[in-house]
C-alpha cells in the first residue's frame, strides 16, 4: 500500500514537473525550472549520552525530483520530493556513574520484538513470557528509510563559460517510512526462544520504536553545466545536520540491567553527493 501511494506521488509531481517546463517559451514561464537527482550519502547517527551510547556511520541512496523557483536573477527556492534510503549505528556500550550497564530485549519466535509493560514491582518484562527470549544487546545497525520535502535558498553566481556556481542553505522536513535494523548480541547472556537463531538478529523490524518525523538543517554548494537553454547537469555537495531525535524517547522494547526503560536521543547526520539534471 505503500509503494502504491509513493509511486502516484511520484507520478503527479512529474506531470506537474512536466507541465511548467513545457511552458518555458516564455520569459515569465522559466522563473520555473524541474529536474531529476540521484544522491549516495554517508550518514551517521549520534547519541546525546555519550557514556551510554557511542555513534557510528552508514552509507545511503537517495532519490527524487527538484523545482526551482527562481525569485531574482541570482536567488531561487529549491524544493521537491526524496526519497531517503540511510544507514547508522549505535553501539551500547553501556557504562555511567553507577558502573556497567547492560541493555535486553525481548523477541518472540517470529523475530519480532516484544512490548514491555510495568508490573508491580515498578520493572519491565513482558506481561506473556510464552515462547519469548531475552537478547542482551551490544551493537544496533539501524536501515532507516525516510520520505523527504527538502526547502532551500539557492544563490547562483554570473554564468562563466557553461558553468554557474550556486550555494544553498535550508531545511530537510522527512516521515519516516520504514526502519529495520540488525543486531548483534552477548550470547552468554542471552536466550534465545526455540526456532531463534542469535546470529541472524537482522532485518527487524524497528519502525515503533522510532519518531516518525525529522527535522534537518542543509547548507552546501556546487555548480551547473549549461547543456542548452534551461537544461543544464548539476553536482552538489551537501551537509545536513539533524538537530532533533530519530528514536523514541523513551524505548517501548528496550531495558536495562535494572530492568527500566531505555531513554534513547539520537540524531541523524549525513554528508551527501548529489548529480541530476535541470530542465
Amino acid at each position: 500500500m505503500k509503494a502504491k501511494y509513493l509511486i502516484l506521488t511520484l507520478t503527479s509531481l512529474l506531470f506537474v514537473g512536466k507541465s511548467i517546463a513545457q511552458d518555458g517559451s516564455t520569459n515569465e514561464s522559466k522563473k520555473w525550472r524541474f529536474g531529476l537527482k540521484i544522491a549516495p550519502s554517508l550518514n551517521w547517527l549520534t547519541p546525546v549520552d555519550k557514556r551510554e551510547f557511542n555513534g557510528g556511520t552508514g552509507v545511503g541512496f537517495n532519490w527524487g525530483l527538484v523545482i526551482e523557483k527562481k525569485l531574482a536573477e541570482r536567488i531561487s527556492i529549491s524544493t521537491g520530493f526524496e526519497v531517503n534510503h540511510e544507514g547508522g549505528k549505535i553501539d551500547f556500550v553501556g557504562t555511567n556513574d553507577q558502573g556497567d550497564i547492560d541493555f535486553f530485549y525481548y523477541i518472540d519466535e517470529n523475530y519480532d520484538f516484544v512490548e514491555t509493560e510495568q508490573n508491580s514491582n515498578g520493572n519491565y518484562v513482558p506481561s506473556d513470557t510464552s515462547n519469548i527470549g531475552r537478547i542482551n544487546l551490544t551493537k544496533r545497525r539501524y536501515s532507516n528509510t525516510y520520505v523527504t520535502i527538502p526547502f532551500g535558498i539557492k544563490m547562483k553566481s554570473s554564468e562563466i563559460g557553461y558553468i554557474t556556481y550556486f550555494g544553498e542553505f535550508g531545511g530537510n522536513f522527512s516521515l519516516l517510512w520504514n526502519s529495520r535494523v540488525r543486531d548483534e548480541a552477548d550470547a552468554s547472556l542471552s536466550l534465545t526462544p526455540n526456532g531463534v537463531d542469535q546470529n541472524d538478529l537482522k532485518k527487524l523490524s524497528n519502525y515503533s520504536d522510532m519518531q516518525i518525523g525529522r527535522i534537518q538543517l542543509l547548507f552546501g554548494g556546487g555548480l551547473e553545466y549549461n547543456l542548452s537553454g534551461t537544461t543544464s547537469l548539476f553536482g552538489a555537495l551537501h551537509y545536513n545536520l539533524g538537530f532533533t531525535n530519530v528514536a523514541r524517547k523513551n524505548s517501548k522494547y528496550l531495558v536495562n540491567s535494572s530492568n527500566e526503560r531505555v531513554s534513547q536521543n539520537f540524531s541523524a547526520h549525513g554528508i551527501r553527493l548529489t548529480v541530476g539534471v535541470l530542465f
